[in-house]
């Protein structure tokens, strides 16, 4: 939408790079897996502009174009923009390729929880979350098979919350 209006308004001069970080984030709903995006800072757009002259003062056509974007509320710095250091942008990037290295679960758990298992092998059975490896996206879900209490290892998508407690 941004790229579309910095084209309309010819400030492709102005604006040099817009970035939205995002990370991917799986769910689970109505039976399906699905992977969806969600803002790392939400209410957040970093836009690489020029907006100051070589005599350093500020170009009224590119700060008045952002200021104006829809849905745009207000700026770092106000009425005085503020550019972020080189070393901010850089850990912003780095957050964003390690977002991009893995697929975060929406869904969180708590240890002891009851959970009911919808997928694999022990589909309908339930049993108890005894670990958590949110890195991984795995739990170890205790279930009771033949009478005896068995350790299981499941995906987050795998599960669902039982509420027959």
């Amino acid at each position: 939408m941004l790229d579309k209006a910095i084209k309309d308004e010819e400030m492709g001069d102005f604006v040099a790079e817009i970035l939205m970080p995002v990370k991917t984030v799986k769910d689970f709903r109505n039976g399906k897996k699905r992977e969806s995006e969600m803002k790392l800072y939400p209410s957040y757009l970093f836009v690489r502009a020029r907006l100051f002259d070589d005599e350093g003062a500020l170009l009224e056509a590119p700060w008045s174009f952002l200021r104006k974007t829809d849905g745009v509320i207000g700026l770092i710095g106000g009425q005085n923009p503020v550019a972020l250091k080189t070393e901010e942008i850089n850990t912003i990037l780095q957050q964003v390729a390690d977002a991009a290295d893995k697929v975060v679960p929406k869904i969180s758990f708590n240890i002891g929880e009851r959970v009911k298992i919808t997928d694999g092998p022990f589909a309908n059975l339930a049993g108890n979350i005894d670990k958590i490896d949110a890195d991984r996206g795995k739990l170890e879900v205790s279930v009771d098979i033949f009478g005896r209490s068995t350790p299981v290892e499941l995906e987050f998508w795998q599960v669902e919350r039982d509420d027959r407690e």
